[in-house]
């Protein structure tokens, strides 16, 4: 299988180092607007040759062009761009992956999911798939909530949690994918899934002390808007009560962003001059961040994701929970990288051998609670990758 990867940032660069090896893909061919960190890339040595290509995927027609003999498409570019890249995979003949899904295109609108979901006609009658948000969370996050929700059958609730930490001089914590993303997830505002429908609430409301596994710990976590909320109860398969996903952060970072936004100094327009060159005020606090995929040393700490699920079983009430979670130190002995890009690229491996293989339930769009859960976890697993489960009575 010829394999492109868009985008060979953090996670791009994981991804690749793992697929060069792996005995289902022929070739890659790495794409990004800089040229030369996708032709840094294509000296790497492996099984498996890697081609190198400058492409700005805001051209449609080239980028379609380009992706011409590809089998497979991985989109690891910023979420604003997964119609577009799908759309231009269709176009070329391949399926399609990514990670993650964006906000509403508009104010008002409907999440970008959505709209990629509506493009399942179109790659039915292709003969292709679009594997949705095939990340850790999304992704793992709702692969562990169909597991854990297979012996249930009524779910009252889905609680998916994620959290870490991350030390740097100067920084106890900070999000640890892209910048510009964590900014779009964190002012969109979140929704729950309750009373049949998806409710609105306020940025970073609802918060909770929620109890991660050791090393990450009890972390103030905080309704952000997610995927697994707006997909879990359309394609459970059972009747689902309330759904909600939070974000484990700082929350002096999370009061500061909040305000920033209030003053309006968040939006596009407001700029600043700094050292003579006048730039978004937006991008500047970005830049005050750490970038996680240039980081050139091991971090500190870890990354943890939880699913909790709480239904029924003939009458009796239970909780179903499932963790994962990787050190920063390990991901980097095994790729060089953080947890978040490692872990990630994982599934989204995973998610090209259950391709390749035709283990997916049918062509066409999906997401990954439609996946067998089962086949995904031993692949997982088989990679040395833990997956924590526990059970515990809840009172009726």
């Amino acid at each position: 299988m010829r394999v492109a990867i868009l985008g060979v940032g953090g996670l791009g660069r994981t991804l690749a180092s793992e697929l060069r090896a792996d005995p289902h893909v022929s070739s890659l061919l790495l794409m990004d607007r800089h040229g030369d960190r996708a032709r840094v890339l294509s000296g790497i040595q492996g099984r498996v040759p890697i081609e190198a290509l400058q492409v700005n995927v805001e051209n449609a027609g080239l980028l379609a062009r380009s992706l011409r003999g590809a089998d497979l498409v991985i989109n690891a570019i910023l979420p604003k761009y997964n119609l577009g890249i799908m759309q231009a995979a269709l176009a070329a003949g391949a399926s399609y992956m990514d990670v993650a899904a964006t906000g509403p295109s508009k104010p008002g609108g409907e999440p970008g999911v959505f709209e990629q979901l509506r493009q399942d006609d179109a790659f039915k009658a292709a003969g292709h798939v679009a594997l949705l948000e095939m990340g850790l969370d999304p992704g793992m996050t709702n692969v562990l909530a169909r597991d854990a929700a297979e012996g249930f059958e009524t779910i009252d609730a889905i609680r998916v949690r994620s959290g870490g930490t991350a030390r740097l001089p100067g920084f106890s914590n900070f999000p640890l994918y892209s910048r510009e993303a964590f900014l779009d997830d964190f002012l969109v505002a979140p929704t729950v899934w309750a009373g049949g429908r998806l409710e609105e609430r306020e940025p970073m409301s609802e918060e909770e002390e929620f109890a991660f596994p050791a090393p990450v710990g009890a972390q103030r976590t905080y309704l952000q808007s997610h995927e697994e909320v707006k997909t879990l109860p359309r394609f459970l398969g059972k009747p689902v009560g309330r759904v909600d996903f939070k974000y484990g952060l700082d929350p002096n970072l999370a009061q500061a962003i909040l305000a920033l936004n209030r003053l309006g100094l968040l939006n596009e327009s407001r700029t600043v001059r700094v050292g003579g060159v006048v730039s978004s005020f937006r991008k500047v606090l970005l830049e005050a961040l750490p970038e996680p995929s240039a980081l050139m040393m091991p971090l500190e700490g870890a990354k943890a994701v939880s699913v909790e699920v709480q239904g029924t079983s003939q009458g009796a009430k239970a909780v179903e929970r499932r963790d994962i979670v990787m050190t920063h130190q390990e991901a980097n002995r095994r790729r060089s990288t953080t947890s978040v890009y490692y872990l990630t690229a994982m599934a989204l491996a995973v998610g090209v051998i259950l391709l390749a293989e035709k283990a997916v339930p049918r062509t066409g769009v999906i997401v990954p609670e439609l996946l067998d859960s089962a086949r995904v976890l031993k692949e997982w697993e088989g990679r040395g990758l833990k997956v924590s489960r526990s059970r515990r009575s809840v009172a009726g």
